[in-house]
């Protein structure tokens, strides 16, 4: 099936046009997608290819979206992420076959637990500069044929976020949705990276490597894994973790 035209170029100024409320922006940009493509969720999350911990989940459609984006900034893998990295479109028509899994290995294993059958992410990005990406999802396997609507779909995107990135401070010098939103996702994640990355004496990559890898082998979030140490219950010392 492919979009309507008319309907895309709708869908495209509702992307692009000014919302009364810039904190709405996430979930209008959501909502927009997945009614201009054949997807069953989204999510949009700035990120950086070289930026320790990934990204910064800006908004998604519902649970699916949330949970595919969390994901890959608890495991430190997955095709959003790569999408940044290769300034370039990911796309999985079956995200449960082996070039997947090879590629991603934990990301997949945590998908196979989802109802997520193939993804489809494309790199936000002004130039060659990737600083997020649009992460799409679709509960049965099979390749995404309106991948040309979808690359115009993710430049409107890609440019209402660069318009309210430059409106990101007001006049009186107050933090914005956006900045709010970087500050906000997964806080005691970032404050346990700077802990461990003194408990190590250790640079913030290798701190990050180390809370994912313990959250993963235990079965647990990186957010539980971050209060923890955040409240003292857990300290990285030499190769073993320590209660404190």
């Amino acid at each position: 099936m492919t979009v309507d035209r008319a309907r895309l170029a709708d869908t495209l100024l509702e992307i692009v046009a000014e919302v009364p409320d810039p904190s709405a922006l996430p979930g209008q940009l959501c909502a927009a997608c997945l009614r201009a493509l054949p997807i069953d969720g989204v999510g949009v999350s700035l990120m950086s290819g070289h930026q320790a911990g990934g990204g910064v989940l800006l908004g998604a459609s519902g649970a699916i979206g949330h949970r595919m984006e969390d994901l890959q900034f608890e495991l430190g893998e997955g095709p959003s992420i790569s999408a940044v990295e290769d300034g370039q479109p990911v796309l999985v028509p079956d995200v449960l076959a082996e070039d997947a899994r090879s590629r991603w290995p934990m990301f997949v294993q945590s998908v196979e637990t989802t109802d997520v059958r193939a993804l489809f992410t494309f790199p936000l990005q002004l130039g060659a500069i990737s600083f997020g990406a649009l992460g799409c999802y679709r509960s049965r396997a099979g390749p995404l044929d309106e991948v040309v609507n979808a690359l115009v779909v993710a430049e409107a995107v890609t440019l209402a976020l660069l318009q309210a990135q430059a409106k990101e401070i007001d006049g009186n010098g107050h933090r914005s949705w956006l900045t709010e939103a970087v500050v906000d996702y997964h806080p005691h994640v970032h404050q346990a990276v700077g802990m461990v990355s003194a408990q190590l004496e250790a640079s913030v990559e290798e701190a990050f490597v180390r809370l994912r890898g313990h959250a993963f082998r235990h079965g647990r979030s990186l957010e539980e894994i971050g209060a923890d140490v955040v409240a003292r219950r857990l300290r990285f010392t030499g190769d073993e973790l320590m209660p404190e």
